[in-house]
């Protein structure tokens, strides 16, 4: 009986964790000044569920050229974006 019960709480242990993984998602992300072609920013990493995706803009009067990819649910779902917009750098 123990045994069943150890092997019990593994597996539903395993399942959380992969649920729970699901939800993060890789990125990578570039963004460019629009009239100058200058690099601003270059990131590669985990993107957190509470993380908002693409560029962060707060209407300012630059505008930059962004592109994002993002993978999710281990790899298995693929997105991209890649637009302009303003921002205040």
């Amino acid at each position: 009986m123990k045994r069943l019960s150890r092997r019990s709480k593994v597996i539903a242990l395993t399942l959380t964790l992969l649920i729970l993984g699901a939800f993060f998602r890789w990125e990578t992300k570039k963004i460019v000044e629009a009239d100058t072609g200058k690099l601003i920013t270059q990131r590669e990493g985990i993107a957190f569920p509470w993380q908002l995706c693409g560029p962060r803009t707060y209407h300012g009067t630059t505008r930059i050229n962004f592109h994002v990819r993002q993978w999710l649910c281990y790899g298995l779902i693929r997105l991209e974006a890649t637009g302009q917009t303003t921002a205040h750098i």
